[in-house]
């Protein structure tokens, strides 16, 4: 569940339409765009600071290429994750959460989807999400709740919880997120 958190929400900055057993290779061809260059990225950090420079993705492009992190990540947890990419750093998105077979303690149905709007602040490689409305399906839900159904689900896992306020690292290399009407700008 502490992937869950962090790469839907965190990273989120990449984030994409319905996780399937296998990607399909017009999904793959979608993303190959930005894992090509997050790729370069990663090569040219350890270059002498140059002035920032940027490259401009669709939502579309973002979204595959979250299907792909979900894929590479073998997340076991969520299973759709789709997000729109608004103007001024903000997002919604859709994220459907199976726990299948997982005990949850009653807490959360076995399948769910969290649907949410928030901002994302990025600085020195870090991205933060806050959340500005955040529903459990259709029943309204304060952020602090899922911190808690996180912390559960987490110890049942046997992994160390985190929060949805807390600081996650960009992918190597890049230095700041933004997002515009259906695009995500990547700066490094």
């Amino acid at each position: 569940m502490r992937k869950t958190a962090v790469l839907t929400l965190a990273t989120l900055l990449f984030a994409l339409p319905g996780v399937t057993a296998e990607v399909r290779p017009e999904v793959r061809a979608k993303a190959a765009g930005i894992l090509d260059a997050l790729k370069r990225i990663e090569e040219e950090r350890g270059r002498p600071a140059a002035a920032l420079r940027s490259l401009t993705f669709t939502e579309a492009e973002f979204n595959a290429y979250v299907v792909c992190r979900l894929d590479a990540e073998n997340e076991p947890f969520v299973k759709v994750a789709e997000f729109k990419l608004l103007a001024d750093d903000h997002i919604e998105g859709r994220i459907t959460i199976d726990l299948g077979d997982r005990r949850s303690s009653g807490l959360l149905p076995k399948r769910q989807d969290l649907l949410f709007s928030a901002g994302i602040e990025t600085r020195d490689g870090k991205i933060k999400i806050s959340m500005d409305k955040l529903f459990l399906g259709t029943q309204p839900i304060a952020p602090a709740v899922v911190d808690v159904i996180i912390g559960v689900v987490s110890r049942l896992q046997g992994v160390e919880p985190t929060s949805l306020e807390d600081w996650y690292d960009l992918p190597p290399g890049v230095r700041k997120l933004e997002s515009r009407a259906g695009q995500v700008v990547v700066y490094y």
